[in-house]
């Protein structure tokens, strides 16, 4: 009866074992998808703000997956030169932008980020334009690094 026991503990260390090292993974896998939420959040924030703003090209090639696609709301697609070219060449200056409600999901290498974008476009003509988007980003991991891999922009007016 005594080797029962003793076999009965082992079973129930067993378990508990296992139920400890999958506490433990899940706590590992949720703590680095927090820091590549983190970083996704950032390099959203950050593309956002080249397209947008600085236009700086140095900072889009580095980025833009080598394959990347960029739509655009009016249903225009780019390939990665085309969507950098046009990025740094865009007259329009971009005003009161806001970015709102994102939310990321995560497939392995893969994740996606939706967002919502508004802002005004001030053309050079004068004309003022507002944006007023839903943003599908997909961002793939390289090497360790998110890239974008894909970008669809909607109007929602």
């Amino acid at each position: 009866m005594k080797n029962a026991g003793k076999w009965l503990l082992q079973i129930i260390n067993m378990k508990q074992l296992i139920v400890f090292f999958l506490l433990v993974s899940s706590f590992a896998a949720k703590a680095q998808q927090s820091k590549d939420e983190k970083i996704l959040i950032k390099k959203t924030y950050l593309l956002s703000n080249t397209i947008f703003g600085t236009k700086d090209s140095l900072t889009l090639e580095k980025l833009f997956a080598p394959t990347a696609t960029y739509g655009h709301s009016h249903g225009k697609i780019q390939t990665r030169k085309e969507a950098i070219d046009g990025a740094c060449h865009n007259k329009s200056n971009y005003t009161d932008t806001a970015l709102s409600n994102i939310k990321i999901i995560f497939e392995g290498n893969t994740a996606i980020v939706r967002y919502l974008y508004k802002a005004n476009e001030n053309k050079p003509d004068g004309k003022v334009v507002p944006l007023n988007f839903t943003m599908l980003l997909v961002w793939v991991k390289e090497k360790g690094d998110w890239k974008l891999f894909g970008r669809q922009a909607v109007s929602l007016d």
